[in-house]
């Protein structure tokens, strides 16, 4: 049933949602919170404050106000998945556990859940990662980040469920997902170097070494082409194009250590009879 408002009510909540869209959160949060002290029985200001903090990452609210709006509408869907990912970012896992069991999907069920489109913002712009879930919510990155992310392969990430784009590679369209703060940093270090004159099917031989010694591979060049936005209704949409051979590829391996990348391209250079040149270290 819909909660009966004074105007004075109304207009207070009309005038915290304009604090919101303008990204004053100070003063929407005071508003929010004012309402929902004199309408405790009124779901909207709990799920507002709630969305609030979720972005802001600040979690212990972000858990305490949707809880209070599931109270309200237990049949949120969306409220119930926030609070399964608040729960999973402050390590409260049983709680989590019972949020996603709401949903069909128990403990031996994570194994058989799909990798995922992550997007990271670097100032204005994004970079699309891949994700592979370990649970509804959290999963390890899977591609190699920029240096300037703050990211690394192999570090274990929050991820959220609400669509903010589509990543096309020309074979598939898949769904993007905000990434949203890191759970545990990964060992791993980020190198590059450029493969010279290397065909695709060099290219190929390169990552295949990786994949054997357990090291993660990434063409840094289609990296970057897949910031591309191009409109797309209400979401942008990301390009990745899969170029022809150039005399110069930008490549990165993800390795615990220097000696590791180093080795693997040696032996590449031995099988693909060709050269690298450029190599730098990012995170070692």
């Amino acid at each position: 049933m819909k909660h009966e408002l004074t105007e004075q009510q109304q207009a207070l909540y009309e005038e915290a949602q304009r604090y919101e869209a303008s990204g004053d959160h100070y003063n929407a949060i005071k508003l929010y919170k004012l309402l929902s002290r004199e309408c405790p029985q009124w779901k909207e200001p709990w799920l507002k404050l709630g969305h609030i903090y979720k972005y802001r990452m600040e979690w212990k609210p972000t858990l305490y106000f949707h809880k209070r709006a599931v109270a309200l509408d237990v049949a949120n869907r969306q409220a119930w998945w926030n609070i399964g990912l608040a729960a999973t970012a402050l390590g409260k896992l049983r709680q989590a556990r019972r949020v996603w069991e709401k949903f069909g999907w128990s403990a031996a069920s994570f194994k058989t859940l799909k990798p995922v489109s992550v997007r990271l913002q670097i100032q204005k712009q994004f970079e699309v990662l891949w994700v592979q879930r370990v649970s509804p919510c959290l999963g390890y990155i899977r591609s190699i980040p920029q240096p300037a992310s703050g990211r690394r392969y192999g570090d274990l990430v929050l991820v959220d469920n609400e669509v903010r784009g589509y990543h096309s590679n020309g074979v598939q369209r898949l769904p993007i997902y905000d990434e949203m703060g890191l759970k545990k940093r990964s060992h791993y270090g980020a190198y590059s170097c450029l493969l010279l004159q290397a065909t695709p099917n060099d290219v190929k031989i390169l990552q295949d070494l990786c994949i054997a010694q357990n090291l993660g591979f990434e063409v840094w060049g289609n990296t970057s082409m897949a910031a591309t936005i191009r409109s797309a209704k209400e979401r942008p949409e990301y390009f990745t194009f899969e170029g022809e051979a150039m005399p110069e590829l930008w490549v990165a391996i993800a390795a615990k250590h220097q000696e590791e990348a180093v080795r693997v391209l040696k032996n590449w250079e031995v099988i693909s009879l060709k050269h690298t040149a450029n190599f730098q270290a990012h995170q070692a």
